[in-house]
C-alpha cells in the first residue's frame, strides 16, 4: 500500500514575529521535534526560542521562549506569553486539553495559555523531558531514581529506586536504550531496557535498534538504520518496517492509533502510519527544510497532523 499525498494548509507565521534565516535555527534538533508543538483543545501550542536573556538572582543567562496559542480552525494567533529556561523548553499535551511546560518549572497551561497549576518538587531534583503516548503521564528522573507523574493533578508515584535513564514512557512503564547489558551480550550495538513495577527488564537487543519509543502502553517503536520495527512490551517484534534511507520517530496520536516517521532527510518528508497493522496511511513533504528535523505533532484522534517550525507551520488533515 502507498501513502497518499496530502495537501496542507499553511498558517501563522506571520503572527509569530519570528525572523530566521530560510533554514530555521530552531530545527536543528531532532529531540525537540516532538516536543515543541502540540494541539491543546480547539489550538496549537508552540515554543519559540526568543533569545538570552539575564534574570535578576541568576547566575546565568536564562534562554527566553515566547509561547503562542493559534486557532485550529483560523490559523490566528490568539494568545502568547514568555517563558524562562536554563535550558531547552520541552512542551507536552495532556489527555484533557491542556499543554504542560517544562522549563524552569513544571507549568500546566490551558489553551488560552493561562496558568492552571506547577509541579511541586519540594527542592529536589527533578527532570522531566517525556510524557505518554496517551497524554495522562509525565516520566520524572529524580537523580537517583525515577517517578510517573499524573498529567492532570501532578502527583507523583515512585517507579524505581534504581539509577534510571528513560528514551519514552507509558503509563506505567518507561523504556531506555541504555548499554548496561554490554557485558552478557558482547556482540550485540543496540538494547532495550523495559522499567516497571517489578523491575528493569531487558526485552530487546541487536546490531541496530535506535532510541524506543512507546506508541501506546502495549506497542513499542524503534526506528533507525533504514528500518522501523514495532514490538510488544515483551520484545517480540510484531511488524518490520523497512527503508532505503534514513528513519526517525515524529510523533504519534494520542488514542494510539497512529504514528509518524521522518523518512529521509533531503528532501523531507514524514509518513503516517497505523500502529496496528504498520501500514502506511497518508504522506506529507513540509516546503522549508529543516536542519535535523522539522516539528510535529498530531490532533488526539490522529486526523491531523502539525508540521513545521516558527517561520511556517502547515496544518495537514489525514484521511
Amino acid at each position: 500500500m502507498s501513502p497518499q499525498s496530502v495537501a496542507g494548509i499553511a498558517f501563522g507565521a506571520e503572527g509569530a514575529r519570528v525572523t530566521a534565516p530560510r533554514l530555521d535555527p530552531q530545527t536543528g534538533s531532532a529531540f525537540a521535534a516532538t516536543r515543541s508543538v502540540v494541539f491543546a483543545g480547539d489550538r496549537i501550542i508552540l515554543a519559540s526560542m526568543e533569545g538570552l536573556r539575564r534574570v535578576e538572582g541568576a547566575s546565568i543567562p536564562e534562554r527566553v521562549y515566547e509561547v503562542l496559542s493559534f486557532d485550529v480552525r483560523t490559523g490566528e494567533v490568539k494568545d502568547r506569553s514568555e517563558v524562562y529556561a536554563f535550558g531547552s523548553l520541552k512542551v507536552f499535551a495532556t489527555n484533557d486539553g491542556h499543554a504542560i511546560i517544562s522549563g524552569r518549572k513544571l507549568m500546566q497551561l490551558t489553551p488560552d495559555l493561562k496558568d492552571a497549576g506547577s509541579f511541586d518538587n519540594g527542592n529536589k531534583s527533578w527532570r522531566v523531558e517525556n510524557i505518554s503516548p496517551d497524554g495522562s503521564t509525565l516520566g520524572n528522573a529524580t537523580n537517583p531514581g525515577f517517578e510517573l507523574i499524573d498529567a492532570r493533578t501532578f502527583q507523583s508515584v515512585r517507579l524505581s529506586d534504581l539509577p534510571t535513564t528513560e528514551t519514552s514512557l507509558s503509563s506505567r512503564a518507561i523504556v531506555s536504550d541504555s548499554p548496561r547489558w554490554i557485558k552478557d551480550y558482547p556482540n550485540a550495538k543496540s538494547f532495550i531496557t523495559l522499567t516497571d513495577e517489578k523491575g528493569q527488564h531487558l526485552i530487546f537487543h541487536g546490531d541496530c535498534g535506535g532510541r524506543p519509543q512507546f506508541l501506546r502502553n502495549d506497542r513499542i517503536l524503534t526506528a533507525t538504520c533504514k528500518a522501523a520495527r514495532i514490538l510488544d512490551t515483551q520484545g517480540n517484534v510484531l511488524r518490520t518496517i523497512t527503508f532505503h534511507g534514513s528513519v526517525a520517530f515524529a510523533g504519534v496520536s494520542q488514542n494510539g492509533k497512529r504514528f509518524a516517521l521522518q523518512v529521509g532527510s533531503r528532501p523531507e518528508r514524514f509518513v503516517v502510519y497505523s500502529t496496528d497493522t504498520g501500514e502506511p496511511v497518508a504522506q506529507v513533504a513540509p516546503d522549508e527544510q529543516p536542519q535535523a528535523q522539522s516539528w510535529t505533532a498530531f490532533s488526539p484522534d490522529g486526523t491531523m497532523i502539525v508540521v513545521g517550525s516558527p517561520l511556517k507551520l502547515t496544518l495537514y488533515r489525514l484521511p
